[in-house]
């Protein structure tokens, strides 16, 4: 009975702490994920990240990267913080390993690549 009763007021107490009232708003900047380049509906704008200076995509072939919020074509080759290159035709390199960014596919300034719905990739054969 003893165990009944602790574990009634255990799942009450969960229940009453988990019972936070939930916003009706967002924060998310919908003009924002819906300018990516990768979003094709809106499922897909809902999970791309906020568009931030030196993110870079490859689009139809061309890398594109954000420049005062706006997509630009990548003109020069980029250094990432973590020593990865971005070139123009889209290879990312670090020392002498090399990977092609499929369409869609996203590396930020930090060199982290995500695939085209914004997760993070495992490139931990690169270091």
């Amino acid at each position: 009975m003893k165990k009944l009763l602790f574990t009634v007021a255990i799942a009450s107490l969960t229940f009453a702490c988990n019972d936070a009232p939930k916003s009706s708003t967002s924060t998310t900047d919908t003009a924002a994920t819906a300018a990516t380049p990768a979003a094709t509906d809106s499922s897909a704008a809902a999970t791309q990240p906020a568009l931030k200076d030196s993110l870079m995509t490859l689009k139809d072939g061309k890398v594109l990267i954000v420049k005062n919020g706006a997509w630009v074509a990548l003109d020069a080759p980029v250094t990432c913080t973590n020593g990865r290159v971005v070139s123009v035709d889209g290879t990312v390199s670090k020392k002498d390993k090399k990977r092609k960014l499929e369409e869609g596919m996203m590396i930020d300034k930090d060199g982290q690549i995500m695939d085209k719905n914004g997760k993070l990739m495992d490139t931990s054969g690169w270091d």
